[in-house]
C-alpha cells in the first residue's frame, strides 16, 4: 500500500501539471516575494487610514472588474479551434471597453455621490482613474487566458512580475515625494497598465495571431454559443467578488478607515502567497482538465489528486500562521499592527480551504453548471452579509470576522465535495455511450 502511495505521489510530482505550474510559480516567485517584502514598507510609509481608503478603492474596482468582460475570457479554453478562441478574446475585450466607458459616464454624472457613499472623498479627482483600472486589469486577464491556451506560462509570469514590480515602485516613490494621499491608487493603476501592455506584447509575438479569423459575425456566434457565461457566470462573479470585497467597504463605513486598513493588510498577507500558487494552479488545471475532458479521459483522479496535493501543501504554513500570527505580524508590519495578526489568526482556517478549492473552480464552468454555481454563491453572499451585519450590530469587529470565517469554511467544504461529485458525474456520462 505504501509503495502504491509513493508511486501516485511520484506521478503527481512529475506530471505535466506540476511542471507547468512550477514554471508559473518560479516565474512569479519574484513578484510574490516582492509583494510580501513591500508590505512592511507600505505600512511604514502610509497610515492605516490611507491604506483603508486605498483598499476601499481596490474593492470597488474589483467589483466593477468582475462583470466588465461578461466573463467571456473564461470560455477561451473550451473551443477546439484557435479562430473560435480568438473571437472570444476580442468579444471579452470589447465588452470590457464598453463597461469601462459606462463607469466613466456614471462618475461624470454622479462622481461626488459615489465618493461620498464609499468614503473615498480623500481621493478627489483621482477617482476618475477607476475606469482605467477596470479596463487595464480586464485586458491583462483576457490576454492571460489567451496565453494560457497557447501554454505560454512564462509570458503570463512576466506580466505578473511587471505589474507587481511597477505597482510597488510607484507606490513607494510617490510616498517618498510626499504624495501619500493618492500614491497607493496611482501606483496600482500604473502597475496594471504596464502589466497589461506586457501581456498584449507577448500575445502579439506568439506564432498564432490573436487576430486570425476574427470577424463581427463570428464574435456574435461565439456570444450566442457561450451565452451561459454572461447569463450565469457574470452574476456569479459579481456575487463572489462582492463577497470577498464587501468587508473592506463595510468596515470603512461602519467602523473606521484604520479598521479597514488593518483588515486589508491581513487579507493581503494571507492572499498574496495563496494567489500566487492557487491562481497559477488554476491556469494550468483549467487547461489540462479541459484537454482531458475533450479527449474523453478520466478526470476524477486528476481532480482528487490536485485537491490532496494542495491540502498537504497548505497544512503546515496555515497551522503556523494560526499559532504565531499576532506577534509575527506585529514585528513584520511595525508597531500597532498586532491587530492585523489577530485578524489573520481568525481568517486562517477559511483561507486554507480557499487555497484548496481555488484551482478546481473551473470544473462547473467546463461542465456547464454555472447556474447552480451562481445560486450557491448567492447563498454564500447572503450568509456572509448576515455574518458581517451581526458583527456590525454587536459593534464587534472580532465577532464579524469570526462569523465571516465560519461561513467561508462551511461553504468551501461544500464546494470541494460538489466539484468531486460533478467530476464523477461527467465520467459516468462519457462512459454510458460506450456500454451501449
Amino acid at each position: 500500500m505504501n509503495r502504491g502511495m509513493v508511486a501516485k505521489a511520484k506521478k503527481i510530482l512529475f506530471s505535466g501539471f506540476i511542471r507547468n505550474m512550477g514554471k508559473m510559480i518560479s516565474g512569479t516567485g519574484f513578484a510574490h516575494l516582492l509583494g510580501i517584502a513591500v508590505i512592511p514598507v507600505i505600512t511604514r510609509l502610509y497610515s492605516p487610514d490611507q491604506i483603508g481608503v486605498f483598499s476601499a478603492y481596490v474593492s470597488l474596482f474589483m467589483i466593477c472588474y468582475s462583470v466588465s468582460s461578461l466573463r467571456f475570457e473564461y470560455a477561451t479554453l473550451i473551443p477546439k479551434t484557435s479562430h473560435e478562441a480568438n473571437n472570444i478574446t476580442w468579444l471579452a475585450a470589447s465588452a470590457s471597453l464598453v463597461s469601462s466607458l459606462i463607469v466613466l459616464l456614471v462618475l461624470l454624472l454622479a462622481g461626488d455621490t459615489v465618493t461620498e457613499r464609499m468614503a473615498l472623498g480623500s481621493l478627489g479627482r483621482w477617482i476618475y482613474l477607476l475606469p482605467v483600472s477596470i479596463f487595464s486589469y480586464s485586458l491583462l486577464m483576457i490576454m492571460t487566458f489567451s496565453l494560457t491556451r497557447e501554454k505560454q506560462y512564462g509570458s503570463i509570469a512576466g506580466g505578473k512580475i511587471t505589474a507587481s514590480s511597477s505597482t510597488a515602485a510607484g507606490q513607494i516613490i510617490l510616498a517618498l515625494i510626499s504624495l501619500q494621499s493618492y500614491g497607493l491608487v496611482v501606483g496600482k493603476v500604473t502597475g496594471n497598465l504596464l502589466g497589461m501592455l506586457f501581456v498584449v506584447w507577448k500575445r502579439h509575438k506568439v506564432r498564432s495571431s490573436v487576430l486570425a479569423g476574427v470577424t463581427p459575425r463570428r464574435m456574435v456566434a461565439m456570444a450566442k454559443r457561450y451565452r451561459n457565461f454572461p447569463f450565469w457566470n457574470t452574476p456569479h462573479a459579481l456575487t463572489t467578488t462582492t463577497s470577498n470585497n464587501i468587508p473592506v467597504l463595510l468596515f470603512n463605513s461602519f467602523f473606521s478607515e484604520a479598521v479597514a486598513g488593518f483588515y486589508a493588510m491581513a487579507v493581503k498577507a494571507l492572499y498574496s502567497p495563496v494567489q500566487v500558487v492557487a491562481q497559477a494552479a488554476y491556469q494550468v488545471f483549467s487547461q489540462r482538465i479541459a484537454e482531458k475532458q475533450a479527449h474523453g479521459e478520466k478526470i476524477v483522479p486528476f481532480v482528487r489528486n490536485t485537491a490532496l496535493l494542495f491540502a498537504g501543501m497548505g497544512l503546515l504554513p496555515f497551522m503556523l500562521l494560526f499559532i504565531f500570527a499576532p506577534p509575527l505580524f506585529g514585528w513584520f508590519l511595525g508597531s500597532g499592527y498586532e491587530t492585523t495578526g489577530q485578524y489573520i489568526r481568525i481568517l486562517a482556517p477559511f483561507i486554507y480551504l480557499v487555497f484548496i478549492v481555488t484551482p478546481l473552480n473551473f470544473i462547473p464552468l467546463m461542465l456547464g453548471r454555472q447556474k447552480k454555481a451562481f445560486f450557491i454563491d448567492v447563498v454564500y453572499l447572503s450568509a456572509r452579509l448576515a455574518a458581517l451585519g451581526t458583527g456590525i450590530w454587536l459593534n464587534s469587529i472580532q465577532a464579524a470576522l469570526m462569523l465571516y470565517s465560519v461561513v467561508g469554511v462551511l461553504v468551501n467544504t461544500y464546494l470541494l465535495i460538489w466539484f468531486l461529485v460533478l467530476a464523477k458525474g461527467a465520467e459516468r456520462e462519457k462512459g454510458e455511450p460506450r456500454r451501449r
